[in-house]
C-alpha cells in the first residue's frame, strides 16, 4: 500500500461515514426538532441580548471563558480504523503516515464550527467589557482556532508514545486554559510564548517517535468509542442497529421501580414495568433526558420571563416525550413478546401509560420551578401538562396507526 492508496482508504471510509450521517440526519433534523431548535435559537439570543445590557459585576469572565473554551478546544482525534485494521493494514503501516494526516484534518474541521460558534457567542460579551478594546480578544480567538489542531498532533504522538490518553487531556486543558487566561489578562506575548513553547514541546515528541510504532489497539479502542457515542446520539431518535445496549443500577431510583405486588403479574402491568425499568437503568436515555431536564431548568433561571419560560418548558416537555419514542420499538419487537406473547393493545396501553409518567415527574420539576420563579403566575404551570397531555395523545395515535398498517 503507497502514500495514494492510503489517502484513498482514508476518503473511501470518510465518504462512508458522511453517507451514514447524512441518512440518520433525516431522522434527527425532521421538521418537529428542526422549529424547536430554531424557536431555542431565538429564546437564547433574546435572553443573551437582555443580560448584556445589565451584565453582572465581579463575576472573573475572563477566567470563566478561558477554562470553557479550553474544554472545547480539547477535538476528539477520529482516525476511522476498524477491527480488522490490526490485522490487515499493519504491514503497510510505514505508509499510514498520510493517512494520519488526513485524520487530523478531518478530526479539526469536523469540530471546528463548533469552536468558532463559542468565539462569537463570547465576542459581544468582550465587547462590553473591554469598551471596544478587542486586541486581546482578536488574539485568543486565534489561539482558540490555531490550539486544536496541535492539540491533535499532540495527543497523536502522545498516544503512539503509549502513555496515558487521559493525562494528554489533562495536560491540554490546562496548557490552553492557562493561555487563554495570559491572552486575556493583557499578557498577549507571553500567551504567544506558551503556544510556541507548546508547538516545540510538539516536535520533539515526535522526533522520539519516529521509530515507535502505532498503536493500534488504542486507536481502534477510541475510533470506536467516538462512532459509539454517535450511535447513542442518534438512538434517541430513531433505532439504530449497531448500537450496543448498556443496563446500570441506579439503587437511588429503586423507590421508582418497585417490585410488583402479586396481583400485577400479568399482561396488564407487564409493560409498564418493562418500559420503566428500562429507563431507569438505561445507561443513555436516562441521562440524555436528564439533562434536558437540566437545561430547561438553566433556561427559565437564566431568562426570569414568566412568558419566555413557559414557551421554554413546553418546548422541552414536548421534545422530552419524543425521546422516549425509542422504548416502544425497544421492548415491542424485542424478547419478551416472543416469551410471553401479549395482544398489541397491552403493549401501547403500556407504553401510554409510561409517557405518563414521564410527563408527571418532568411536569412537577418545571411546575415547582416556575411557581417559585412566578408565585403569582403559579397556575400558567398548568401549559407543561397541557402540552404533554396532547404529545402523548398524538404518539399513541401515531403508534396505533402503524400498528395497523403492519396488519395489512
Amino acid at each position: 500500500m503507497t502514500d495514494h492508496r492510503a489517502i484513498a482508504l482514508f476518503n473511501q471510509r470518510r465518504s462512508a461515514i458522511s453517507k451514514e450521517k447524512a441518512y440518520y440526519n433525516k431522522f434527527i433534523f425532521n421538521g418537529h426538532f428542526s422549529v424547536f431548535l430554531l424557536i431555542l435559537f431565538g429564546v437564547f439570543i433574546l435572553g443573551y441580548g437582555n443580560w448584556l445590557k445589565h451584565i453582572p459585576t465581579g463575576i472573573p469572565y475572563a477566567i470563566l471563558a478561558s477554562i470553557a473554551v479550553a474544554v472545547i478546544s480539547i477535538f476528539p482525534l477520529r482516525t476511522l480504523f476498524k477491527e480488522a485494521d490490526r490485522l490487515f493494514l499493519l504491514p503497510f503501516e510505514r505508509h499510514m503516515h498520510s493517512y494520519l494526516k488526513y485524520s487530523i484534518a478531518y478530526s479539526y474541521f469536523n469540530r471546528i464550527v463548533l469552536q468558532v460558534a463559542v468565539l462569537i457567542v463570547l465576542f459581544p460579551l468582550f465587547n462590553r467589557l473591554e469598551q471596544g478594546n478587542l486586541l486581546y480578544f482578536i488574539l485568543f480567538a486565534v489561539i482558540a482556532v490555531i490550539y486544536p489542531y496541535l492539540g491533535l498532533i499532540a495527543k497523536l504522538e502522545w498516544i503512539q508514545a503509549k502513555r496515558p490518553v487521559w493525562l494528554i487531556q489533562l495536560l491540554q486543558c490546562l496548557i490552553f486554559a492557562m493561555t487563554y487566561i495570559v491572552i486575556l489578562g493583557a499578557h498577549q506575548w507571553l500567551g504567544v510564548l506558551l503556544v510556541v513553547l507548546f508547538a516545540a514541546w510538539i516536535v520533539v515528541l515526535k522526533k522520539k517517535n519516529e521509530k515507535q510504532l502505532l498503536p493500534w489497539e488504542t486507536l481502534i479502542a477510541i475510533e470506536q468509542q467516538h462512532h459509539m457515542n454517535y450511535y447513542k446520539f442518534v438512538n434517541m431518535f430513531t433505532d439504530v442497529k449497531h448500537l450496543r445496549s448498556a443496563a446500570v443500577r441506579r439503587r437511588y431510583l429503586d423507590v421508582l421501580l418497585p417490585r410488583p405486588r402479586s396481583n400485577q403479574y400479568n399482561a396488564k402491568h407487564m409493560y409498564l414495568f418493562l418500559f420503566k425499568r428500562s429507563f431507569l437503568r438505561g445507561k443513555d436515555a436516562f441521562n440524555i433526558i436528564l439533562r434536558l431536564v437540566i437545561i430547561t431548568l438553566v433556561l427559565m433561571i437564566w431568562l426570569a420571563n414568566q412568558w419566555i419560560s413557559l414557551i421554554v418548558g413546553g418546548l422541552f416537555m414536548y421534545i422530552i416525550l419524543l425521546q422516549t419514542a425509542q422504548f416502544y420499538t425497544q421492548q415491542a419487537y424485542g424478547l419478551w413478546p416472543q416469551v410471553w406473547p401479549v395482544p398489541e393493545e397491552r403493549v401501547i396501553q403500556g407504553y401510554g401509560q409510561f409517557l405518563y409518567h414521564i410527563m408527571f415527574g418532568t411536569g412537577v420539576i418545571l411546575t415547582l420551578t416556575y411557581a417559585i420563579l412566578f408565585p403569582t403566575q403559579f397556575y400558567l404551570a398548568i401549559l407543561f401538562f397541557i402540552v404533554g397531555w396532547l404529545t402523548i395523545r398524538n404518539i399513541i395515535k401515531k403508534l396505533k396507526y402503524q400498528e395497523a398498517l403492519l396488519k395489512d
